[in-house]
């Protein structure tokens, strides 16, 4: 079994991953439903999909909301620093 604060931390980084992909790709937005419970299922990890399966439905069930379950082969590395050729330098007094 998925340990809840691991499927917690993993949630809510493919939620902010996916409002990301929304803000990219507006058109996603028009075709989901208002207030509706989003749910992710990962290739390849049956622990991670099965426990936010059982969210889904429990949601559906006890709230009445619209379910919309998004599918994922995974997540790309994080691209890293967004600096551009920063210059690094001791500083020998604070101004």
């Amino acid at each position: 079994m998925i340990d809840p604060h691991e499927f917690a931390k993993k949630q809510f980084e493919l939620a902010a991953e996916f409002g990301k992909y929304v803000f990219a790709h507006p058109h996603v937005d028009d075709v989901l439903p208002d207030g509706a419970f989003i749910y992710f299922e990962i290739e390849g990890e049956p622990e991670f999909n099965h426990y936010s399966r059982q969210l889904a439905e429990k949601q559906q069930r006890e709230e009445k909301v619209p379910v919309v379950l998004v599918r994922i082969k995974g997540l790309a590395p994080p691209q890293g620093s967004r600096l551009i050729d920063p210059v690094i330098e001791l500083a020998s007094t604070v101004a």
